[in-house]
């Protein structure tokens, strides 16, 4: 077992967001909530441990950003953040910037489910074959959170959309009926931070 350094990175994991309740009814004004992390294996081969988040430097800065964008401002906030058996939740409060709004809406007309976890390290090991030794990924024991972000793609294929009842569904299934769609402008701002976050992805 490796005990952190005091200089590893930060690691930034993406899931799949939990909606609590009916997309079709959120307003983007109202709070949100996530999935933040599971303890799944993940699509990098690595898993995070539900019990070992550390949430008190978090809940001093509650950020929600745009797809781990540390050069602009805050989207949101978390307004709570608890444990579940095998993950983190959070309920998320959008800002009322322009680009904020834009991205509420993608998440409460169901264009957008994911979220993103960024946290540093304090303890983990390898995760290795029991039949050849081969790494297959590190186990995170321990882990600050640092941040949550709003993205397009989630890593772990497990944490998915809630509905109503809190039972698991795809996304694109609103079950009743379709959640409504409106008409949304893309203001020069929200295109600006779409091509960052775009160049960052491919950095």
């Amino acid at each position: 077992m490796q005990q952190h350094p005091g200089t590893r990175d930060t690691v930034l994991k993406w899931h799949a967001a939990g909606v609590a309740a009916d997309a079709g009814a959120q307003r983007a004004s109202s709070p949100v909530t996530f999935v933040l992390s599971t303890d799944d294996v993940d699509r990098h081969g690595d898993v995070v441990s539900a019990d070992g988040w550390r949430l008190e430097a978090y809940l001093q800065n509650p950020v929600l950003l745009w797809a781990h964008d540390y050069r602009h401002p805050a989207i949101g906030r978390a307004v709570e953040v608890w444990t579940e058996p095998h993950r983190l939740l959070a309920s998320m409060e959008f800002g009322p910037g322009a680009f904020a709004q834009e991205v509420a809406a993608l998440y409460a007309c169901g264009f957008q489910w994911a979220v993103s976890v960024g946290f540093r390290p304090i303890r983990w090991e390898d995760r290795r074959d029991a039949r050849t030794g081969a790494l297959l990924g590190l186990r995170y024991l321990e882990q600050e959170l640092l941040e949550v972000s709003a993205v397009p793609v989630p890593a772990n294929r497990h944490a998915l959309r809630r509905n109503s009842e809190g039972n698991g569904d795809r996304p694109g299934n609103f079950g009743d009926g379709s959640a409504p769609v409106e008409e949304i402008t893309w203001s020069d701002v929200a295109l600006g931070a779409l091509l960052s976050a775009l160049e960052w992805e491919r950095v």
